[in-house]
């Protein structure tokens, strides 16, 4: 039995990357195949091993161990090149399908070991989950196994060696991990990216955590393939379904809608809370580009009228 004041200092747990993730963690980054989960994670070992700032969020700089199971060293190197970042050599430490046959555990905590035996902090990226074999074989849309087998190794690598993991991993067609739910409920925390419908290079990062808050961010892919976070508030960085309701107001002119109209009516890929936040944060843009937004006051429902004119050239 424990008090909250026995807290032994020695294991506390650090920031890694602000709002993202906690020291000893387990966190998993999920998307869709080709939408750029390696990229991502590149785009993190470059920040981690330079303390560069990763979307605009402060890190914890470490040592990187990058375990890539479908490239390698030369393709690692080459996009890292194309998105024009120069880690920390000295600090990003790879594993290829050169180095090893098959990417067993029992052989990558053998490496994890080495790192860590100077006591120079270690974050660990597993990039892909499916290919890592386990002492045990399991199905991955079993939940007992997931966690028996899978996680509680993880954990344990976490705890032994006072890592943190990142390990990269499919959605379905549903849009949820592909897999058991275990996925989900034995991670410290989980990135989802999600490309745009109608524009590849917006993205929205979805991001749950045990320990830390919700966050979203609008993302857009640059020209050299990196991410970078959308500012709302420039005007050549305009959110893509922020300029959807701007197209969609401007063919109607003049109209009442609720959210969940403009929702149905559109390709919008927001909440209804979400959008409305969007629109309320963008008054004042909406208004320079000739949308004038009031509230009609109703009983039963959440409504607002918006009429368009055409922007005087002062606005532009």
């Amino acid at each position: 039995m424990k008090q909250l004041n026995d807290i032994n200092n020695t294991i506390k747990k650090d920031i890694i990357v602000e709002n993202l993730m906690i020291s000893n963690g387990v966190y998993l980054l999920v998307s869709h195949p080709k939408v750029g989960k390696s990229m991502f994670a590149q785009q993190l070992a470059f920040s981690l091993t330079t303390g560069e700032n990763f979307l605009n969020f402060k890190v914890n700089p470490s040592h990187v161990l990058y375990i890539t199971t479908e490239s390698d060293l030369n393709q690692l190197s080459e996009r890292f090149k194309l998105m024009n970042l120069t880690p920390n050599i000295d600090k990003l430490h790879i594993i290829d399908q050169d180095d090893i046959p098959d990417f067993y555990i029992r052989d990558i905590e053998r490496d994890i070991h080495d790192l860590t035996s100077n006591g120079n902090p270690l974050f660990v990226i597993i990039d892909m989950l499916k290919d890592i074999k386990f002492d045990s074989d399991y199905d991955m849309n079993n939940y007992q196994e997931i966690n028996d087998i899978v996680f509680r190794k993880l954990k344990e690598l976490c705890r032994k060696y006072n890592i943190t993991l990142l390990v990269t991993h499919h959605l379905n067609k549903r849009d949820d991990t592909m897999g058991s739910v275990g996925l989900n409920a034995d991670v410290s925390g989980i990135i989802k990216l999600k490309e745009s419908k109608n524009n590849y290079n917006k993205l929205t990062l979805n991001y749950k955590s045990r320990d830390l808050s919700r966050l979203e961010l609008n993302l857009k892919r640059n020209d050299n393939q990196s991410f970078s976070v959308i500012d709302e508030n420039n005007d050549d960085e305009i959110d893509y379904n922020l300029l959807l309701f701007i197209k969609y107001a401007i063919a109607k002119k003049d109209f009442d809608y609720t959210i969940s109209d403009i929702l149905s009516k559109t390709n919008i890929l927001l909440t209804p809370t979400q959008l409305g936040g969007l629109i309320q944060r963008n008054i004042h843009l909406l208004e320079q580009e000739g949308l004038h937004i009031t509230n009609k006051r109703n009983a039963n429902s959440r409504s607002w009228h918006c009429s368009y004119e055409e922007p005087s050239v002062n606005n532009e």
